[in-house]
């Protein structure tokens, strides 16, 4: 019996396939490493439109802020893992037989010549074993391979943006997903002509954001922009011309993204996250959320389910851990406080 295993957001589907006897048997469900297995296409969702835990239905999901991972707090059911395992490709046979495999690194868009370049080294040029003449024609080789591999204005800023793209990375702790991502889209905006002009550090950085917004990677503008060493306004600008450019559809942030690392970061406890994913649930259904910044609505309906609760959870510490002010906390609270009695639960002042 044949098998074909497939990927889907951060589950495997094992579906048998006919045998010889024209049979065919329903998909099966298999635990896997914490994980499971299972025939479903699609992430299961409530009558809101909200994704519920496929393994239990609760829709107390919650997002590691470093990892990116989908998580059931109420089953510790991963949903998804957005990180990417780039691998060198299985050894195939082609129709003659012979077996062709890829030697060396795997192909990646953030490495400056995508890994797929043949580089004479220093310590080849020099061995001791070859000829006076052979070594010298080996230094003249390599040293028109290092002027030709930068010759062009094009390969030269490729090459400074993609070490610029890795150290901005490295310091946001990005998934390599979303590094591989917005190196494309850099390379996509260089060939477009939108890098001319502008600096590649601040290019860079809205293809990051940009990234991040693509792959549901809860990283801020004010987050990059610090990271990078500019302003949030300068990034912005930036931001929104990669996007006109190169006709990108960016969906809604979703505040619901945004509740786990402000509350870690401002000390709450998990059952008042849990309440503030409520109460945001509710005000989405409710189209309270048109309009507002994710951040803002995410610290006000952490203050909202705090109040209710009784925690001791300060104001300005969920103004400084989301990156408003009180007074923006304050005025997103009053538009909560109607999904919050919608809810059944206590008014609070």
């Amino acid at each position: 019996m044949v098998y074909r295993l497939a990927d889907l957001a951060g589950t495997s589907t094992v579906t048998p396939e006919k045998d010889q006897l024209g049979a065919a048997q329903a998909p099966q469900t298999y635990p896997v490493q914490g994980r499971m297995m299972s025939g479903r296409r699609t992430r299961p969702r409530d009558e809101v439109g909200h994704y519920v835990c496929p393994n239990c239905g609760s829709p107390s999901l919650v997002r590691d802020a470093e990892t990116g991972e989908v998580i059931c707090t109420n089953c510790g059911f991963v949903l998804s893992d957005p990180t990417e395992q780039y691998a060198a490709p299985v050894p195939r046979r082609t129709e003659e037989g012979l077996l062709e495999s890829q030697s060396g690194p795997p192909g990646r868009f953030s490495a400056f010549d995508k890994n797929l370049s043949t580089i004479i080294s220093r310590a080849q040029a020099s061995n001791r074993n070859l000829s006076a003449d052979e070594r010298l024609q080996l230094w003249r080789l390599r040293r028109t391979q290092l002027r030709a591999s930068a010759g062009s204005s094009m390969a030269r800023n490729l090459s400074r943006a993609m070490s610029q793209l890795r150290g901005l990375s490295g310091r946001l702790n990005l998934p390599e997903v979303v590094t591989e991502r917005a190196a494309l889209m850099y390379r996509r905006a260089l060939n477009k002509g939108l890098v001319r002009g502008r600096p590649i550090n601040g290019m860079v950085a809205a293809s990051t954001y940009a990234a991040c917004r693509l792959t549901d990677v809860p990283r801020s503008l004010s987050e990059i922009a610090k990271a990078s060493g500019m302003s949030r306004k300068l990034l912005a600008h930036y931001y929104r011309a990669l996007v006109r450019s190169l006709d990108v559809t960016m969906a809604i942030e979703d505040p619901l993204k945004r509740v786990s690392k402000i509350a870690s970061r401002a000390g709450a406890d998990s059952q008042t996250e849990m309440l503030a994913g409520k109460i945001l649930r509710e005000a989405i259904r409710l189209r309270v959320n048109v309009g507002k910044d994710p951040d803002g609505l995410a610290a006000a309906a952490l203050d909202l389910a705090a109040r209710i609760r009784g925690s001791m959870v300060m104001q300005r510490d969920l103004a400084k851990a989301a990156g408003v002010s009180e007074v923006t906390i304050r005025s997103r609270m009053r538009d909560l406080k109607t999904a919050a009695k919608s809810l059944g639960l206590p008014d609070v002042a």
